[in-house]
């Protein structure tokens, strides 16, 4: 069946427009299209076209598609294009401001008319708020939600099937959240919640097949919050969790070029002051970052992953001005960092090789550990306690470094104390050192075949 502007006219007849400047326009091709509008307020435009061939690019099919939208408010705007067939789009906007101008569209189905069972959902609250879904494959779901002043949010899913988006903002102030899924089976989730301030925004790419991307923000009091993952391979996962208060800021970057990597990263800074940053890159196959930061303030963790089967853990908890790094490069490496009530300290792991096994504990303040593997198979321990200030020497903390170029060496350094510093340099295969420190202003140097 065809429809035309009288089938448009008999679609609409059930809707309510109140006030200016209101247009209603649907065109409908295929069989078992429904529309139903309702407008009031000032301004608004609702415009459903289903199978529009002039629209969908050249080519029409449908069925069962279905159109709702709603607005109430000012200066409105929604639009809805379904090729296809079993699609389903609902669009409600709300606007509690005068000043309100919301926007809206979703389109559904590709050029080629390949499309089946997509469903997208578009709920706006007050404000100034945009929304986009744009899907153009069969068998996808998208949502977005939307609430209070100033928020955007974007989904495009694209070549592939069966890609879930799900996107949900109750802002005040800013906001804007981003889902591109251009494989297939992928799976997105960003909810940010943000409360008198500024920026939180999330963004999600995924251009591979079976990955799962989970965002959740918060931010109270001033802020931005800045999460970002990307996945360029097969079923990885990656989750990132950023709450705030206190001066907020803080921000999250993910990066997964290989398969079956996991990432996750934790930041919860309550109330100490902001700025926290976590990075994680995996560039390989089955690999593994966990990075968790606490009551931070100026806190920065990263980790760069090279090869395959590599697992770094950091956890930073009441720290300021502080810094993880862990670099993998190889096969089967473990890298383990732990800041814990610390303040001014920095570890650094490399790794460059395979099987190499390296762990940091830091407590106290103004430490710093350093290890660099580069061969195989070994293991280098660390643990630094006490540290900060004392009567003499004026500045405190430990240093420690350890370095293994060769082959099944093992290194351990422990520092209980202040000002301490230890060096460990192991140049050969199964070379063995244990050094340990109590008090304050001790040095050890170990040279083994180096």
């Amino acid at each position: 069946m065809k429809s035309t502007g009288v089938l448009m006219a008999a679609l609409l007849t059930s809707g309510a427009a109140l006030a200016q400047n209101n247009t209603q326009t649907s065109t409908s091709y295929g069989n078992n299209n429904r529309v139903t509008v309702e407008q009031t307020g000032r301004s608004n435009t609702a415009v459903a076209r289903q199978n529009d061939a002039a629209v969908n690019g050249g080519s029409s099919s449908g069925n069962n598609n279905e159109v709702t939208q709603t607005q109430e408010g000012s200066q409105h705007l929604a639009l809805t294009d379904q090729m296809g067939n079993r699609q389903q789009a609902v669009q409600v906007q709300r606007s509690d401001v005068s000043r309100g101008a919301n926007g809206a569209r979703i389109r559904q189905g590709s050029t080629a008319a390949g499309s089946d069972g997509n469903y997208a959902s578009q709920s706006q609250g007050g404000f100034s708020h945009s929304a986009t879904i744009e899907q153009l494959s069969g068998g996808n779901y998208a949502t977005q939600n939307q609430s209070g002043r100033n928020a955007y949010a974007t989904i495009f899913q694209s070549t592939g099937n069966n890609n879930r988006a799900t996107q949900k903002q109750e802002t005040s102030s800013a906001g804007t959240v981003t889902a591109r899924q251009l494989g297939a089976n992928n799976i997105a989730s960003q909810q940010q919640s943000v409360s008198s301030g500024n920026e939180t925004r999330g963004s999600v790419l995924q251009q591979g097949n079976n990955n799962t991307a989970s965002q959740q923000q918060q931010q109270r009091s001033s802020g931005y919050m800045t999460a970002s993952i990307e996945q360029l391979g097969n079923n990885n996962a990656a989750t990132q969790l950023q709450i705030g208060t206190g001066y907020a800021s803080s921000s999250a970057f993910i990066l997964q070029t290989g398969n079956n990597n996991a990432a996750t990263q934790t930041q919860n800074h309550s109330g100490s002051y902001g700025t926290v940053a976590a990075s994680a890159t995996q560039t390989g196959n089955n690999n593994a970052a966990t990075q968790s930061q606490t009551d931070v303030t100026s806190v920065r963790a990263t980790v760069t992953q090279n090869g395959n089967r590599n697992e770094a853990t950091q956890t930073q908890v009441n720290t300021a001005f502080s810094g993880s790094t862990a670099l993998q490069v190889g096969n089967n490496n473990t890298a383990t960092q732990r800041q814990q009530n610390a303040g001014f300290v920095q570890a650094s792991i490399e790794q460059e090789g395979n099987r190499n096994v390296a762990t940091q504990n830091q407590q106290g303040q103004y430490h710093e550990a350093i290890v660099e593997q580069t061969g195989n198979r070994n293991t280098a321990l660390q643990d630094q306690q006490v540290g900060g200030f004392a009567s003499s020497p004026t500045r405190s903390g430990n240093y420690g470094s350890i370095s293994q170029t060769a082959d099944d060496s093992y290194a351990r350094q422990v520092q209980a104390g202040n000002s301490n510093d230890a060096r460990t340099y192991q140049g050969a295969s199964g070379n063995s050192s244990n050094v340990l420190q109590t008090g304050d202003g001790n040095t050890t140097l170990v040279h083994q075949n180096h």
